[in-house]
């Protein structure tokens, strides 16, 4: 292109570019024309308005251009020649020196040279740097003084002898000098005539003791002209920093201050151009505090504004680097420029325009700050006129550098409010993209959806291979979701940095849609919007209600069942009426029963709880059908049965280069519809429903509260409808916190009850058992028994009665019927009382009488009484003793004692007061001792039994003792029952009858003497007592003839009737040894005198 200057040479032209939507012109510009100013470049921007049909360039212009002005620089080298220093360092000082005036040799610098020492002497004057320009030649003849450090000496011959006119100084120069020393001044004084001289410091080695000390010699700020290097050797590497301010000072012409007005100003590297009216950015103006230029229409003139006057809070802040027209209704325009550096938070500067007529100033009317340090807050800005009605409604910050939460980029949304602009949203990209970049390109589209609404593009190029993301917008300002995300990938594979710039204002395609154009690494991609089509749908049911016979329990699963049919249509309008091809939609949609249930009360043919399919739908509609029934005994036949439908467009995928039709899309809103089925009611003619609960405890529950470790509580509940259908029926209970719940069930009945716990309440120490009673329906007319069972803590607090409160309630009861919902029930609490009563072994258990023997026995029934403690349990308790009165048919009993041990008091009591005492008892003494609970307690009950009456007859008689203890049994009650709270010991009485047997043993002993004598003569009658020894032994030959007969026996004067035994211990008794005497049976036997004494 001809830019009608050969003399300038544009590498950056259309880098920056804005077009007037007033007349289509276009502004392009170049921020990087670079130009060479005594070997040093300017950096400014060269700018050209276009005609509409980009014919020619109409204006040209070169905003924020610095003409290249040169400063002359008179420059003295101050050097230390002291002793402290080396000859080799010397040198080194010597070659730096030489360094510094070749490299600046054909610049504005003059050079001269002093070394100081003891005294100060001019190695060359500026006059002879004049002459002679070779450094070498006049640095030839130095000598080394090797002396003293007199530093101020050295200053103030610099001032007098050297900056002199008459020694070459030029009167309009910068003055400058470099004072190279290596230690601390040996002399004192002050600088104040050097003053006016820039001065730089460079302290070399390790003599010098207080560095401080050398900032009184320099220039401020000190920390820019101070440099202490540790080695002579690093003087080559001081030339770079020395060399940027060498240049500052050449470029301030003949002012004092040292920093950069317009020379490395970027002029153009931001532009906007509205209403013939245009600004530029301009970020590196004022040491690139930046600002933005105001260039009139014909770019002749301009109207810088920025930092002025200069504030170091804005140095390096880059304002320009963005800026934007921001339209108004009736007032005059707002400019909003960023500065994304600005104290490295950002920031965002809004100016009112000046009022062109009568030549008034920008004012600034607001500052939008960053938040987060290097996010580059400001880097982007784009202003909205969301409803197109010429004022721009919204502003976009750009901050892609942000970072948070795992995503790259934010864009800050702010709302308009009069003049100024307020905090309304954020924006992101995608989560996973933590370098995305979102944000680093905005733009507006006009309305791409149909709804007249200014929609807005976001790039994010280094999502992946980058991406955008379109917002529509929306009467109060802009949509915080996207309603696409269009990755580059889906794009081509091949592109990268997909969304680095973004445009959509035109129809490029023909088809009367407004196409986006994307800016990606050396390609633009054109994305054709597509018609947006507003879809609608209805859905109808046949029946409109469910027969409820169909879903109870009692329905005869072989009965045939209807179910209900579903007609669903769409409908179609198309909300880009400037879209110039076909209109078809082909969607699919999805039926889903009951879809916020687990388990749904109807289904589709297969069991199934979705149903779909694809439906072309054209502007004159479509409509398709489906069936659905449902399970056998539904629980829930109160809420209607809801069906959702759900749709959306079936695309293909895209293919540019097909030449299919263009898809269209729906537009970004909810695109589903549900709707309720309700099931049929039986609740008279009116067909509402009103029921009328009756609720009260039932006696078949538990009467009293027995505690243990494992009792347990029930409570029987009578729950009557004596009104229409109950839907709902929910069931309260307000319970104490000792008693825990255990199951619920009903009596006689299917009704399906369920209960759970519910809240505490801690102000009232109970909490609340919530139960839903025949769920969904309790039918009109019917009573059904709940019967709830729990389980008791003992480590509660137990009073002498609990107390439970039972409320029933519907959702189709009128408050008039609801007097009779609520019951009281109070039932005492009883304490167990652990008591055993055990009869001890030294107890009398038996007794005889006889009437030789005593008329009087002593009997004694001894009882141990144990308990174990309970921390509820009564302190004493009553022990009663029972024992027969003192007749008892021939026995008398008396003087009957009852002990304790350890010991207190037994009374007699009167057993007709006792109201626990039957009339068995009046026959009876009853003794009463009022013992301690918590001890071991040995009763001994004694007493005395007489025998009254002649004993006539044997008998056996039963005299028993009775003990039993004896509480309040309103509150206590035996844990191990009552068996083990009393005993009884029995004695056995036996009474022998005796008769008189004197006269029976006489009669008896003679009776046996004749019996005797009896048998005695029948023996001798036989001759049993008859020896026949004789005859046996003569006839055997056992005696000779002469032996001696029986006249020659022993001698009459022998003792016969004795013998002896066969040995000594026979016949002996147990303590004689005497021979034992025997009586002959008879007489005849051994002769009358046979018998001893």
């Amino acid at each position: 292109m001809d830019l009608g200057d050969a003399s300038l040479t544009s590498k950056y032209l259309g880098m920056t570019l804005a077009t007037d939507p007033t007349d289509g012109r276009l502004m392009a510009c170049d921020p990087g024309l670079a130009r060479e100013c005594d070997q040093n470049y300017y950096l400014s921007g060269l700018c050209y308005i276009f005609s509409p049909n980009l014919g020619g360039f109409t204006h040209r212009g070169r905003p924020g251009y610095q003409e290249c002005l040169k400063a002359n620089v008179d420059l003295v080298f101050l050097f230390d020649g002291s002793h402290s220093i080396t000859n080799k360092d010397f040198e080194k000082i010597l070659e730096f020196m030489k360094d510094v005036m070749k490299k600046l040799s054909n610049s504005s610098f003059h050079f001269a040279a002093v070394q100081f020492s003891t005294v100060s002497q001019t190695e060359f004057y500026f006059s002879d740097y004049i002459k002679t320009r070779n450094p070498d030649t006049l640095l030839a003849n130095i000598k080394h003084m090797q002396e003293l450090t007199n530093t101020f000496g050295g200053i103030k011959h610099v001032v007098k002898d050297v900056f002199n006119v008459n020694r070459g100084a030029r009167p309009d120069a910068v003055r400058v000098m470099i004072i190279i020393t290596d230690g601390d001044a040996t002399d004192n004084g002050d600088i104040e005539e050097a003053k006016l001289i820039i001065r730089y410091v460079i302290g070399i080695g390790g003599g010098i003791q207080h560095p401080k000390k050398l900032e009184d010699f320099a220039s401020s700020p000190t920390n820019d002209f101070v440099k202490i290097l540790d080695t002579y050797d690093k003087l080559k590497g001081v030339f770079g920093d020395l060399e940027k301010k060498i240049y500052d000072i050449e470029g301030t012409s003949k002012q004092n201050n040292i920093s950069f007005e317009m020379e490395l100003s970027s002029s153009g590297i931001s532009a906007d151009f509205i209403k013939g009216e245009s600004v530029v950015g301009a970020a590196g103006a004022l040491d690139w505090a930046g600002g933005f230029i105001d260039l009139k229409q014909d770019m002749k003139d301009e109207t810088f504004v920025g930092n002025q006057p200069r504030n170091q809070e804005a140095k390096n802040g880059y304002l320009g680097y963005t800026v934007t027209w921001l339209l108004s209704k009736g007032n005059r325009k707002l400019l909003a420029a960023g500065a994304p550096r600005y104290q490295h938070v950002g920031q965002v500067l809004l100016f009112q325009e000046p009022d062109r007529r009568s030549g008034g100033k920008w004012i600034e009317v607001q500052k939008l700050e960053g938040t987060q340090v290097g996010s580059y807050f400001g880097g982007v800005l784009c202003g909205i006129d969301v409803d197109q009605n010429g004022e721009m409604e919204l502003l976009l910050v750009g901050a892609p550098l942000f970072y948070g939460e795992r995503r790259g980029g934010r864009v800050f949304v702010y709302h308009r409010k009069e003049m100024t602009f307020q905090m309304m949203t954020e924006l992101h990209g995608e989560i996973g993209h933590p370098l995305g970049r979102f944000g680093a390109a905005i733009s507006a589209l006009t309305d791409i959806n149909g709804d007249d609404l200014t929609d807005v593009a976001v790039g994010a190029p280094l999502e992946k291979l980058g991406a955008i993301y379109i917002y529509n917008g929306k009467l109060d300002g802009l949509s915080s979701q996207p309603s696409q995300r269009i990755e580059g990938i889906q794009v081509s594979p091949g592109l990268q940095y997909f969304g680095r710039s973004i445009h959509g204002v035109m129809d490029l395609g023909g088809d009367g849609l407004v196409d986006v154009l994307v800016g990606t690494q050396g390609q633009v991609i054109m994305l054709s919007s597509r018609p947006v089509l507003d879809i609608f749908s209805s859905l109808n049911f046949s029946p409109v209600e469910i027969p409820v016979q169909e879903v109870e329990c009692s329905y005869q699963g072989s009965a045939k069942r209807s179910g209900v049919n579903i007609t669903v249509c769409f409908g179609v309008k198309n909300l880009t009426p400037k879209f110039l091809g076909p209109l078809v939609a082909n969607i699919t949609y999805i039926l889903q029963l009951d879809g916020h249930r687990i388990k749904s009360r109807g289904f589709f043919p297969g069991g199934k709880q979705k149903t779909g399919g694809n439906v072309i739908v054209t502007p004159t509609g479509s409509c398709t059908q489906h069936w659905f029934n449902f399970p056998v005994c539904i629980e829930d036949y109160i809420s209607p049965i809801n069906v959702s439908l759900s749709y959306s467009l079936l695309e293909d995928k895209y293919n540019g280069s097909s030449g299919k039709n263009i898809q269209p899309t729906m537009r970004p809103v909810p695109h589903s519809e549900s709707k309720e089925i309700p099931f049929e009611k039986n609740c008279g003619d009116d067909m509402q429903c009103e029921a009328d609960l009756k609720l009260k405890f039932h006696s078949n529950g538990s009467s009293e509260l027995q505690l243990a470790p494992s009792s347990s509580l029930s409570v029987v509940l009578e729950l009557s409808n004596v009104g229409e259908d109950a839907y709902r029926v929910h069931l309260s209970l307000t319970l104490p916190q000792g008693l825990s719940f255990r199951k619920v069930s009903m009596l006689q009945s299917r009704v399906p009850v369920s209960c759970e716990e519910g809240s505490l309440e801690t102000a009232l120490s109970s909490w609340v058992l919530s139960c839903n009673v025949s769920s969904p329906i309790l039918k009109g007319g019917s009573t059904v028994y709940i019967q709830m069972m729990f389980d008791t803590l003992l480590n509660s607090s137990w009073g002498d009665f609990l107390e439970m409160k039972a409320n029933v309630s519907s959702d189709n009861e009128a408050s008039i019927l609801l007097k009779n919902n609520l019951d009281t029930k109070r039932i005492p609490i009883l304490f167990p009382i652990k008591v055993m009563i055990e009869e001890q072994e030294n107890s009398t258990l038996y007794l005889n009488f006889t009437s030789k023997g005593p008329k009087i026995r002593k009997v004694q029934h001894v009882y141990k009484v144990k308990t174990q403690e309970y921390k509820d349990a009564p302190p004493t308790m009553d022990l009663f003793v029972v024992v027969p009165k003192s007749q008892i048919k021939e026995l008398s009993t008396k003087n009957w004692t009852v002990q304790t041990e350890p010991p207190v008091p037994c009374h007699l009591e009167d057993p007709e007061k006792l109201p626990h005492f039957t009339q068995a008892h009046v026959s009876k003494v009853v003794f009463r001792c009022v013992v301690n609970f918590r001890e071991v307690t040995l009763v001994l009950v004694s007493g005395m039994v007489e025998i009254t009456e002649e004993i006539q007859v044997s008998s056996m008689y039963s005299l028993s003792s009775n003990i039993s203890v004896i509480f309040n049994s309103s509150k206590y009650y035996h844990l191990y029952g009552k068996e083990s709270a009393q005993s009884q010991v029995v004695t056995k009485v036996d009474i022998v009858y005796e008769k008189n047997s004197l006269y029976l043993y006489v009669l008896s002993g003679i009776g046996g003497l004749l019996l005797l004598l009896l048998i005695f003569g029948v023996l001798y009658k036989f001759g049993f007592f008859k020896r026949d020894l004789k005859e046996k032994m003569e006839a055997n030959g056992a005696i000779p003839d002469g032996t001696m007969d029986e006249a020659s026996g022993p001698s009459a004067s022998a003792e016969p009737g004795c013998t002896e035994p066969l040995n000594p211990g026979e016949g002996k008794g147990e303590d004689s040894a005497e021979p034992v005497c025997t009586e002959p049976l008879n007489s005849e036997e051994g002769g009358d005198e046979g018998y001893a004494d």
